[in-house]
């Protein structure tokens, strides 16, 4: 009798662990929505059941998706649906980042300075990369292909 407790405890044991290591079917279907999504601009507008991730990570759900592709260096993206970073003797054409994110916990994301205006928002150029811009719940961001000159 003492040898099947044990043995019963065991595969309990053994089941317990593989559900609780299995992930569940809401991260595989987790929705990363998009607003519009152009070959020079990608808006959305993180939606409210959205953990903090950072925007890199937003990104990696839109390409799993397939939803867009998109190439980053030290935090700056390169390129987004095909349209690259563009750099000239005069000027040149990159991936800008604005959100409407200005600050959360004493810490600037954005700088109103700079902004850029998408149906009647206001958003602000980020004062981080891809890498370091949390998406949070609620608050939009867009990716700006914009050309500069000096």
């Amino acid at each position: 009798m003492k040898k099947r407790l044990i043995a019963w405890s065991g595969v309990l044991l053994l089941t317990f662990f593989f559900v609780a290591c299995t992930p569940s079917a809401g991260d595989d279907a987790r929705s990363y929505p998009v607003t519009e999504n152009t070959a020079e601009l990608v808006v959305f507008t993180a939606p409210d059941d959205l953990e903090p991730i950072s925007l890199k990570e937003y990104l990696d759900g839109l390409t799993a998706a397939g939803t867009l592709t998109y190439t980053i260096a030290d935090g700056m993206i390169t390129s987004l649906n095909g349209t690259e970073n563009v750099t000239g003797a005069a000027g040149g054409s990159y991936w800008m980042i604005y959100c409407d994110l200005l600050e959360k916990d004493g810490v600037i994301y954005a700088d109103p300075a700079y902004s850029y205006s998408y149906n009647g928002l206001a958003l602000a150029s980020s004062s981080y990369g891809a890498e370091g811009l949390p998406v949070l719940a609620g608050y939009t961001y867009a990716l700006v292909y914009e050309e500069m000159s000096w």
